[in-house]
């Protein structure tokens, strides 16, 4: 299996602004009143919009303005099968606050034939695919950077990985065979001691929180981290537990498992177990009669939880499971073991 992960260049700087945001963003200078002619970076909203602008690239919702596209390359809408319109540009007006103006007011829908491209989403402007053969991937690449073309959006070339087996992609490693951890941020925590301040842990869970699905027992493990007060790390009381429960998270971070990809064809396996203070979960499917993880999951109980039994406290890991990964496993076999 090939794959290829594409980041944007200054994507924010391929949308227009339209004439009721030049004037709400414009700022004045020593050099006199500015205003933005495209997108800058550092508006509130910007992230949102061009998350927009991507969703309808890959997936084929509207089309640009008339007037924005009859600024496109003939080829481009030659291979997108598309007539330039030949609408009535309306008279530039200044247009009040109240004005409801985006980006997409005219809202003219894609012809039938223009579908998604890919199939799947992208995190703003970083998106990755993978196809069964070489030529696949080419061919979805030509796909890809023509539609781009015509929403006016450039790849950055040393930012991206074309024709690669593994591919970094949001901290993480992605491959044939499964997701990982990306080892150099993994192996970056091992040499951490253990913070001085409650912020400082609490900086540490933030981190690792992005790698839970990883972590087996993450709730468990880290409960004893999550309990800790300002008090006791600054006067030094009874680090015990906690300074182990540390080193346990280090050593699981750093060791984390491959993450196989979900398969819809094959029927999930899901194994809940429970403590005193804890549900948890994993969700695995079998590969030449071993199961293999496919995420991890959990949570500390809360008070009246922690009276029930340990049977009923696995139903809560199930229920979490449901809630948590109901896109992977919703329409497909599932067999709970207890």
């Amino acid at each position: 299996m090939w794959f290829m992960g594409l980041d944007m260049a200054s994507g924010f700087w391929a949308i227009r602004m339209t004439e009721r945001a030049k004037l709400i963003s414009a700022f004045i200078c020593p050099f006199g009143h500015v205003q933005w002619v495209h997108m800058p970076f550092g508006l509130k909203n910007a992230p949102l919009v061009y998350q927009a602008v991507i969703n309808n690239c890959l997936w084929g919702f509207v089309r640009i303005p008339p007037e924005e596209e009859a600024e496109v390359d003939q080829d481009v809408l030659d291979f997108l099968q598309l007539e330039c319109q030949r609408g009535v540009v309306p008279e530039e007006k200044v247009p009040a606050l109240t004005d409801t103006m985006t980006v997409f007011q005219r809202n003219i829908p894609m012809p039938s034939h223009m579908g998604p491209v890919l199939g799947r989403s992208s995190y703003i402007d970083d998106i990755a695919h993978g196809a069964a053969s070489w030529d696949q991937l080419c061919e979805d690449l030509n796909k890809l950077l023509f539609r781009l073309r015509y929403w006016n959006i450039s790849v950055s070339l040393p930012k991206s990985e074309f024709g690669k087996q593994s591919i970094p992609y949001l901290s993480h490693e992605i491959s044939a065979e499964g997701i990982r951890a990306t080892p150099k941020i993994a192996k970056g925590v091992q040499d951490l001691p253990f913070p001085n301040t409650l912020k400082g842990v609490q900086s540490f869970l933030g981190s690792l929180n992005y790698y839970h699905k990883f972590i087996e027992d993450f709730p468990v493990v880290a409960a004893v981290l999550y309990e800790l007060t300002d008090e006791q790390i600054r006067f030094k009381r009874d680090l015990s537990r906690a300074k182990e429960s540390f080193e346990i998270l280090k050593r699981k971070i750093v060791s984390t498992p491959l993450l196989r990809h979900p398969d819809r064809t094959k029927p999930f396996v899901l194994i809940p177990h429970a403590n005193r203070w804890a549900a948890c979960a994993v969700l695995g499917q079998e590969y030449d009669g071993v199961i293999h993880p496919v995420r991890f999951t959990g949570r500390v109980l809360n008070d009246a939880e922690l009276r029930y039994q340990i049977a009923e406290k696995e139903v809560i890991a199930v229920l979490r499971v449901f809630q948590v990964f109901r896109t992977l496993i919703e329409g497909c076999p599932l067999e709970v073991y207890t």
